[in-house]
């Protein structure tokens, strides 16, 4: 059967690499502009993670820019500046939209060539639980992939600093997990907002991330997380400051938390959940399931972004329009066999039967 929509995918993958490169020339002009004489400094930013937690705003804070966010449709580029003396700091921010749908589009900003430069940040919904876990692992893993397949050389971020580090497997470019929407987080049950906070310094600690918290509706956590992407965007000082406090915004800075502080997974049945599990991640991923169970995808029809008219690109709605046509020709092509197949293995059956009266 024709895939249209891996069809669509590659040819926007195409148009995006073209104005990847787009993009980068306006910078260089911009850069030749202003004064030869300047060196730069480019690094690269990747957000992604769960949907519709303020992703986009945050990056509009970030720049100062008094802009609407708008729903982010695939993956939107955008970038920022900044002088210190002739050194110009040029920071390229991606944002990945359609949460986990995606991932393969990551592979776009971590492409060979910058991949050293390049910083990631995946953003958890707070008040959706039952998601954190494969929002987090969906796009941490298949990041890991293509780092991996990018490098020539795998040259990973020493771990030597990092407590239990023979459970730690830190990303090769520097990772922040962020909780957003902390300010409806803070309403949870403490006992619940406990369990969460342990699985998420997990989560980080064993992958060698920066472990925050965030709300676009709290003026104190809007200026701590400025600091802490202008820390991986132009590489200012970051804060040191340590806070484990489940009743409190979380902020675990990378390799400063351990395993013995965090504790034990928090199991409900240890005697049953302690089967099959061979390895750290696996035992709390098993605990995990016991508190926040995978839930069926409930068969709502979501919004759909092609059908949305500012979100559109005629090239590939006449590719999927094309496409369509072919695979319903083809299906009612195969009906049309499958039929004529059926109707000719009756007519011998038929006529030894009758042969028989």
């Amino acid at each position: 059967m024709l895939d249209i929509w891996s069809l669509a995918r590659q040819q926007y993958l195409e148009e995006c690499q073209k104005r990847t490169v787009r993009q980068q020339d306006a910078i260089n002009s911009y850069i030749n502009f202003t004064g030869s004489d300047l060196q730069t400094s480019d690094t690269r930013l990747i957000i992604c993670g769960s949907k519709n937690c303020g992703k986009t705003s945050m990056i509009l804070r970030f720049l100062n820019r008094n802009e609407d966010a708008k729903p982010t449709i695939a993956l939107e580029y955008t970038y920022g500046r900044r002088n210190r003396g002739k050194v110009k700091d040029v920071g390229h921010i991606w944002e990945l939209g359609g949460g986990t749908n995606l991932y393969n589009l990551l592979q776009i900003p971590l492409s060979s060539n910058y991949i050293h430069q390049c910083s990631l940040i995946i953003v958890i919904d707070l008040t959706a639980p039952f998601d954190m876990w494969n929002t987090f692992y969906t796009l941490l893993d298949n990041a890991r992939i293509i780092i991996d397949n990018e490098m020539q050389q795998s040259v990973k971020k020493s771990s030597d600093s990092y407590k239990d580090i023979e459970y730690i497997d830190p990303l090769p470019i520097p990772l922040i997990l962020l909780g957003a929407r902390y300010d409806k987080f803070q309403d949870f049950e403490p006992e619940q907002r406990k369990i969460i906070c342990k699985f998420l310094r997990f989560m980080a600690h064993t992958n060698g991330a920066t472990l925050a918290m965030f709300s676009n509706k709290m003026e104190n956590l809007i200026s701590k997380i400025r600091i802490l992407i202008s820390s991986v965007v132009f590489g200012t000082t970051a804060s040191k400051t340590i806070c484990t406090d489940h009743n409190k915004p979380l902020s675990v800075p990378r390799g400063a938390d351990s395993l013995m502080d965090i504790g034990a997974p928090p199991f409900i049945n240890s005697s049953l959940s302690l089967i099959g599990a061979t390895n750290p991640r696996d035992l709390w991923h098993e605990a995990y399931l016991e508190h926040f169970p995978t839930k069926e995808k409930h068969k709502e029809r979501e919004d759909n972004p092609a059908e949305d008219g500012q979100h559109r690109e005629p090239e590939i709605d006449e590719l999927i329009e094309q496409r369509t046509r072919e695979l319903e020709q083809y299906i009612r092509h195969k009906k049309d066999r499958a039929a004529l197949e059926g109707k000719t293995e009756r007519i011998p059956r038929q006529n030894e039967l009758f042969r028989n009266l």
